[in-house]
């Protein structure tokens, strides 16, 4: 029996989906109040009964433009989460973005010294953290911002470059027990 090995060439990291999910989501409230407060406004406004016909035109108009902009908003933040992550190779760690206009930075991964990995009480809850890399050529932070798994990718990049230093601000769960 031959044994087969994979070999990967690049790691691709995106923000975590829970940071995605929370921008809809309160996208979705936000315009929600929107529409809730221009009704309201519109009925306490004396003239409702008078010209209910109208305000109705009105009304609808108002929360078709609304609706309208909601589904350009989201597509927005969907295409922004979609074009912007790290890529990590065994040589360098590449941060893409943009939608039209597109920048990449590179950062060689022999010049990183230190990860430090800071997370919060909801990021320890919905497993995401920021881990900050430091890259003594260019003396610059990158910042793997708010990335799901971070423990995962602290090992993998501790695995390349086994000489990092690592630093971990972690913030427990109150309710766990770590042995």
């Amino acid at each position: 029996m031959t044994e087969h090995t994979i070999t990967l060439t690049h790691i691709n990291i995106r923000q975590s989906i829970a940071i995605l999910l929370t921008k809809l989501v309160l996208i979705d409230v936000i315009l929600a109040f929107i529409v809730i407060g221009f009704y309201f406004i519109l009925v306490n406004g004396g003239e409702f009964t008078q010209f209910a016909a109208y305000n109705n035109i009105l009304f609808l108009s108002v929360f078709g433009v609304i609706g309208i902009c909601k589904i350009f908003l989201s597509i927005y933040i969907v295409l922004l989460w979609l074009n912007e992550y790290y890529e990590i190779t065994p040589e360098n760690i590449i941060h893409k973005r943009g939608i039209i206009f597109r920048k990449s930075e590179m950062y060689r991964l022999s010049k990183v010294r230190e990860i430090k990995v800071h997370d919060s009480f909801l990021g320890e809850l919905l497993n995401f953290a920021t881990i900050t890399l430091y890259d003594i050529r260019l003396q610059k932070y990158l910042d793997l911002y708010l990335i799901h798994n971070p423990n995962r990718y602290e090992r993998i990049l501790k695995a390349l470059r086994p000489s990092l230093e690592v630093q971990t601000d972690h913030v427990h769960i109150p309710f766990t027990h770590e042995q």
